[in-house]
């Protein structure tokens, strides 16, 4: 295979050739006009479909609509509801849990809420300092700590999510009710064992 030249060498290489020599096989092309993401995920199939032909692209194709339709249900929740008042996804999610089912170790909000412990200790600091959770210590395991909530705490968790239940009660009213249920189960379905 052809190397590209070093750096700082004199010898100019297109992008295309780049791509070329790299064995990526794809070369820029050229798209009329921007795109959107409804364009987007239509061209990139037909790419796919051009350069895996016969194999099924639906699972694909599946993926990246709920993780589109997921991202725009968050983002809408964390701007208009959650950064106003300080808080992200995560500090929401957090709150939430412990909202629901009381006292837990860290760990285990972590698990409930698909976050890594990283993220959830982060979130953590950011929620003890707001005053919205304290660290209690376990009184079964005196090396961890229990995560609860602050009265202000339960007080802001109530707050927002009335405003995000709001809100995103006007975004789902896309879909009835009968398809809002058929979703859900289409989605537990494919969860599986693995939520």
């Amino acid at each position: 295979m052809e190397r590209c030249p070093p750096v700082g060498s004199s010898t100019l290489v297109s992008t295309q050739d780049v791509h070329r020599r790299q064995g990526r096989g794809r070369e820029m092309r050229d798209v009329d006009g921007e795109l959107d993401f409804p364009s987007f995920r239509e061209y990139s199939m037909a790419e796919l479909g051009e350069e895996f032909e016969g194999t099924d692209l639906r699972p694909t194709d599946l993926v990246i609509m709920l993780n589109r339709t997921a991202g725009i249900g968050m983002r809408m929740a964390e701007g208009r509801v959650h950064r106003p008042r300080g808080l992200s996804w995560n500090a929401f999610k957090v709150l939430y849990i412990l909202w629901m089912v009381g006292d837990r170790e860290q760990h285990r909000v972590s698990a409930l809420g698909g976050m890594s412990r990283a993220t959830a200790s982060a979130v953590v600091k950011t929620l003890v300092r707001s005053g919205y959770v304290v660290q209690v210590p376990s009184e079964v395991d005196k090396r961890t700590h229990l995560l609860a909530l602050t009265e202000t705490g339960q007080e802001v968790v109530r707050e927002v999510f009335v405003e995000q239940n709001d809100l995103l009660t006007d975004w789902s009213n896309r879909l009835t009710h009968t398809e809002q249920d058929i979703l859900k189960m289409l989605l537990t379905k494919l969860m599986g064992d693995s939520s």
